[in-house]
């Protein structure tokens, strides 16, 4: 929903007010805030994100940092098992942090600076496993903030491979067609950074996933796989000649009909071939 002048104006006067600050004072860990007051504070938080008056002054006044830092404790709680309820902080927390990230101040702002740690990324990870068994459908949540981290990072593309969650990573795709997107998408991210990371994708137990996936039912899907294809072959042929090897060619042929894969497919058989 696109503001209209009344709710800006609205949005504008909270921003100048110190009242966002006190709402990220008091979101800090440690504090031992009352969850329900936690939760409220942080969709009130998101709700302000998503007024999109001015998130430049929210991320100068540290906003990413503290939600970040937010973000670690809830992992923590996890693994000591205090998980009660937690999804409920958990989702707007994910979603303000995901909306902060795709601002153009983020940078102008030394926003990124605010979350340059990989124990974010960790931190995302055991939230991701917890939400697979307990509450699958927060994963897009999560996965949509994984892709704003690692869009334009290639600290946080490095923390994902350092910490080696590729393959937690494939081990979600099939979770459903929504989830296997945001997956590749965030290995696509990965890839697009060049040969030194795409050295780290193969050999490996992607490929393989890869080729199963060209066999799904939904286009996006596979669409989003056949990007990936196409970084992966070109920063390592070696690659492409593996997927030769293993029928990945034949696996094409079975889409080069559909009219929203077929220019898609038919480039990625020139770039295989040519590896």
């Amino acid at each position: 929903m696109v503001p209209n002048h009344s709710s800006a104006s609205a949005g504008s006067s909270v921003l100048g007010s110190t009242l966002p600050q006190h709402m990220l004072l008091l979101l800090q860990p440690g504090l031992k805030l009352n969850p329900g007051v936690a939760v409220e504070f942080a969709w009130c938080l998101h709700y302000i994100i998503c007024s999109q008056v001015n998130n430049a002054l929210l991320i100068t006044h540290g906003a990413l940092s503290t939600l970040g830092l937010l973000l670690l404790d809830l992992a923590g709680a996890v693994q000591r098992s205090e998980d009660a309820g937690l999804e409920l902080l958990v989702c707007p927390v994910l979603r303000c942090l995901s909306n902060l990230l795709t601002e153009a101040a983020v940078e102008a702002a030394g926003g990124q600076m605010q979350l340059r740690d990989e124990r974010v990324v960790a931190a995302l990870f055991i939230l991701l496993q917890f939400f697979l068994q307990k509450q699958p459908s927060l994963l897009p949540e999560g996965l949509w903030l994984l892709n704003n981290l690692t869009a334009n990072s290639p600290s946080f593309c490095t923390s994902l491979l350092f910490l080696e969650l590729i393959e937690p990573l494939l081990q979600l795709l099939p979770v459903s067609n929504v989830v296997s997107v945001l997956v590749l998408t965030v290995l696509c991210n990965v890839a697009e950074k060049g040969p030194a990371y795409c050295q780290h994708l193969w050999p490996g137990p992607l490929l393989p996933s890869l080729l199963d996936i060209l066999a799904f039912s939904d286009t996006e899907v596979v669409g989003q796989c056949l990007e990936l294809l196409q970084l992966l072959f070109l920063y390592r042929p070696e690659a492409a000649q593996a997927f030769l090897q293993q029928s990945g060619l034949q696996a094409l042929e079975r889409r080069e009909e559909e009219a929203l894969l077929q220019d898609r497919v038919h480039a990625l058989q020139q770039t295989a071939l040519r590896g």
